[in-house]
């Protein structure tokens, strides 16, 4: 009892907050305790909450080793853990129990929870957490009401904040749970306050109307934490020893609801049966017919020692595996998927080295992200331990700190690049990566399927053409004025249109409000921009005797006329159904304008009935929130051999060079793409200028000889010159000889 004091203790938990559950009979995680009665909201999260929303009132909580309460080994061997787990309760687990353990209660004893919840997997609610530059957004995606938006708690433009949006954080945590590490929006709120408290101020009106919002909705929308439980920081995800961890099943358990339970299903410590999804809204979590539903664990006693231990294969650096589960993506061409063995992988993996090589961390899991420039926050420990983790630090070294042995250049075996004969002013234009990294760039960019987007990993029957559309690589200029290959995405939502000003409208809600009038039953393009023609269309076209063959053995003219239908057919329904479906948005949430925003255009009811029409590009005031949205590319690094410009300067400095000529377009779910424009363009180049700058390049070679030969000319001329002068010179000097 001793030990268990002194955890809770450890873990500054109030008194007053475990009165309050014990009086409720209700467990910190927020998991009812079987068999006793409950009284009051299932999920109050106080203590929780308090160890990762609550360190927002300390900006400067930083964990150092050594003055670390904790005990640690100090040394690069491997820790063995057998050790006893604890559930959701904070009880002992045995074979016999049937409540979910919890990573809090179990590697909580031994780790420091709070430190580690300061990591950037899990630090986006944090007062003093750094933003960094634009990452992959969470994109919601809802292929039946063609939506593809794109949503952060950071500050990232062409992101919008959940919370402004009427997204509840128990949403957030259902749709995009499966890809996060846990704590932070995967912890139940344990009220409106704290909600408000866990996100980042922010002095500008507009971020307090979307903590408003956000604690509206929360309050409003029925309430699951009770029934679901949060996702603890999952210390497995990461540090289970590869081939441990079950990925897929962790995601089923959370798409069926199952938050609390998922980290025992994945590290298959027992079966987990039942489903919270299952469970009707607003059943009283107290009620006894109401706890039987829940989920229940059988524990496999096998896993357990004599002494009551569990094994757990823990090791200290995550292998690429890990990783992998969210960090990894996939080009898509016209023909599909591109095969994996097709690829080549990150000339850095092919050497040996891992992912956490660079992208290091500490206790506080402040990961390094590698990008130049960055404010980590553990480069107040030491600066140039970080530093020396970008491209340029490991392979050039860091010249603010060039007296120092562990500011040069060559960490980690890192080849010096001489760049021969690059003229230093591509050092200020160019990241690193636009020569060196993601995909080879081609005349125009194609589709990226990534595995936050797009669930790799999971076993699915994809095309490479599901939602969301996401394009690269994308040469454009950041804010360091420098060009990086970039993904991007088109956002596509139902949203309302205020005083010039566009607002999207919360997807659930939408797709709530719009399934009757769409009537899509599963895919919105599929369905309604380009409807699979009948059988009685097809004979109207081709005729008795040709509408049973199959395309492939159709004439040219005959798979334009299906094609020409096909776009026929999908230009009516799309004015029909997405007129009639704005209505209803209207009418049922009294807005004015309702509109729908895909590839850069925006769509409101017409005058006629059954009719959309376009909104002029001038009425928005904020175009941003319709615009493309970006984010760089960093990997696959692709060799030397392989980086831009290996091939002379013409590679990049000719009419048609992927890096300025290369294209892309807009695309979204929508029946409209936007023209191609050109890399040039995005990088705000003038096109005139441009190809006046590569036309010399083109004739630089021949130039060369032109300028030898017109220097080896005048040097003849000058000679003869010369010659000439001094020859008449000397004809003077014996005309006229000097007097005496």
């Amino acid at each position: 009892m001793s030990r268990s004091r002194d955890f809770l203790a450890g873990r500054c938990f109030d008194p007053p907050s475990q009165s309050r559950w014990r009086a409720s009979g209700v467990s910190p995680i927020g998991v009812p305790r079987l068999g006793r009665p409950i009284i009051g909201p299932m999920i109050r999260v106080i203590g929780l909450s308090i160890v990762v929303l609550g360190l927002a009132s300390d900006p400067g909580a930083r964990v150092v080793a050594a003055d670390s309460k904790y005990a640690h080994s100090d040394s690069n061997a491997r820790y063995i853990h057998h050790i006893d787990l604890y559930d959701i309760n904070n009880r002992k687990i045995t074979p016999e129990s049937d409540q979910p353990y919890s990573p809090l209660n179990t590697c909580g004893r031994c780790h420091d929870y709070s430190a580690i919840s300061h990591g950037w997997h899990f630090n986006a609610f944090m007062n003093d957490s750094v933003d960094g530059r634009p990452g992959e957004p969470w994109i919601w995606t809802d292929a039946r009401t063609g939506t593809q938006l794109p949503l952060s708690y950071r500050d990232w433009k062409g992101s919008f904040d959940p919370g402004a949006l009427g997204i509840s954080r128990w949403e957030m945590t259902h749709q995009f749970g499966s890809r996060l590490a846990g704590g932070g929006v995967a912890v139940a709120p344990e009220d409106d306050a704290e909600s408000k408290t866990a996100t980042k101020p922010d002095a500008d009106q507009e971020q307090s109307d979307a903590e408003a919002n956000n604690a509206v909705t929360d309050s409003v929308k029925p309430n699951r934490w009770p029934l679901s439980g949060s996702i603890e920081i999952d210390c497995m995800v990461c540090h289970a020893s590869s081939g441990v961890y079950d990925f897929n099943t962790r995601r089923e358990q959370i798409e069926d609801e199952n938050f609390a339970w998922a980290a025992t299903a994945a590290l298959r410590l027992g079966t987990v049966k039942g489903s919270v999804s299952r469970i009707k809204d607003g059943s009283d979590p107290s009620d006894e017919s109401t706890q039987q539903k829940l989920p229940k664990v059988t524990y496999d006693a096998r896993k357990f020692e004599l002494d009551g231990t569990v094994f757990m294969d823990v090791i200290r650096e995550p292998h690429n595996n890990a990783c992998f589960q969210c960090h990894s993506q996939r080009t898509v061409t016209e023909s599909g998927i591109e095969h994996r063995w097709m690829h080549d992988e990150d000339v850095h993996l092919r050497a040996g080295m891992q992912c956490v090589d660079c992208h290091r961390n500490g206790i506080e899991h402040h990961t390094v992200r590698g990008f130049e420039g960055e404010e980590n926050p553990a480069s107040s420990l030491n600066p140039t331990a970080t530093s020396t983790l970008t491209c340029s630090g490991c392979h050039l070294g860091d010249e603010q700190n060039s007296s120092t042995i562990a500011a040069r250049p060559g960490r980690l075996g890192a080849p010096y690049p001489h760049h021969q004969g690059l003229p230093p002013l591509h050092f200020d234009k160019l990241s690193c990566t636009a020569c060196h990294g993601g995909p080879v760039p081609r005349e125009e960019a194609v589709r990226i399927m990534t595995s936050l987007s797009h669930s790799l990993g999971s076993k699915e029957h994809r095309t490479g053409f599901e939602l969301p559309a996401i394009a690269g690589p994308i040469y454009s200029k950041m804010k360091d004025g420098k060009i990086y290959p970039q993904r991007a995405i088109w956002p596509a939502f139902w949203g309302s249109l205020s005083d010039g000003k566009i607002q999207p409208l919360d997807p659930a809600t939408t797709y709530d409000l719009t399934r009757r009038s769409l009537r899509v039953r599963r895919d919105f393009v599929e369905e309604i921009i380009s409807p699979k023609l009948s059988s009685s269309d097809r004979k109207k076209i081709l005729g008795d005797d040709r509408y049973k063959l199959p395309d492939e053995e159709l004439t040219d003219e005959e798979r334009d006329k299906l094609v020409t239908a096909q776009k026929e057919a999908g230009d009516e329904s799309f004015h029909e159904k997405v007129a009639a479906s704005l209505e209803s948005l209207e009418k049922e949430l009294k807005i004015e304008t309702a509109v729908y925003v895909s590839s850069g255009f925006v769509y409101r009811r017409g005058e006629e009935e059954k009719t959309v029409t376009q909104v002029p590009r001038d009425e928005i005031q904020n175009a941003e929130a319709i615009e493309m949205t970006t984010w760089p590319i960093a990997h696959n690094v692709r060799p030397a051999g392989w980086a831009l410009g290996v091939g002379g300067c013409t590679e990049c400095h000719r009419e048609d060079s992927v890096i300025f000529a290369s294209t892309v377009q807009s695309i979204g779910p929508g029946p409209d793409q936007g023209t191609r424009v050109t890399m040039a363009s995005l990088q705000g180049l003038d096109p005139n200028q441009s190809l006046v700058w590569n036309q010399l390049f083109v004739g630089r070679a021949s130039f060369k000889y032109v300028m030898a030969a017109s220097i080896l000319v005048l040097c003849l001329i000058l000679l003869v010159g010369v010659g000439a002068m001094a020859s008449r010179l000397a004809g003077h000097h014996r005309h006229h000889p000097p007097t005496a």
